[in-house]
């Protein structure tokens, strides 16, 4: 199974984020990367309204962002390429967006379909229920795990304090 996310339409939904936010778009990209490692699910994120210099395609493990130009919204590309894929690939996908014409859309071509407001949810659910989301550094591209108090003691007692 693949999500097919309408990036701007779920930035509001996630709690801590804003579409204000200087960062929003790289807040939301570490929480679906690791929402995508812990459900072992793919998702595709699409945000309009890239700046022209913005590669279009970018992958980072099983999380794979569309920047889409200002010529068309990412509601049109979601819309477009659940179309492109044919009645049985499109069974494999599911569109996560609360606009009911994306809806529609994606549903007439035979995509399930969930609405942001719920797949923040689910998110959430998997964070808190053991699931931790790995910071990544914006400089080396590599992830930095979050320990909690108790795996922190746990280490300063087998290495002792530096």
């Amino acid at each position: 199974m693949e999500y097919y996310i309408d990036g701007h339409n779920l930035i509001p939904k996630v709690s801590g984020i804003r579409l204000s936010d200087d960062n929003d778009e790289e807040e939301l990209l570490e929480r679906l990367q690791e929402y995508a490692r812990l459900s072992r699910k793919s998702c595709t994120v699409f945000f309009d309204k890239a700046p022209e210099n913005k590669s279009r395609d970018a992958r980072f493990g099983t999380l794979r962002v569309v920047y889409v130009t200002h010529n068309i919204k990412a509601d049109e590309e979601i819309i477009g390429r659940v179309n492109k894929l044919g009645r049985n690939r499109t069974r494999e996908i599911t569109v996560v967006s609360s606009d009911q014409h994306v809806q529609w859309q994606c549903r007439q071509a035979g995509a399930a379909v969930i609405t942001s407001e719920k797949f923040a949810s689910e998110m959430e659910r998997m964070f808190s229920s053991g699931g931790r989301i790995r910071k990544l550094h914006r400089n080396e591209n590599q992830l930095e795990p979050k320990l909690s108090r108790k795996e922190v003691d746990e280490w300063l007692e087998i290495f002792g304090e530096l």
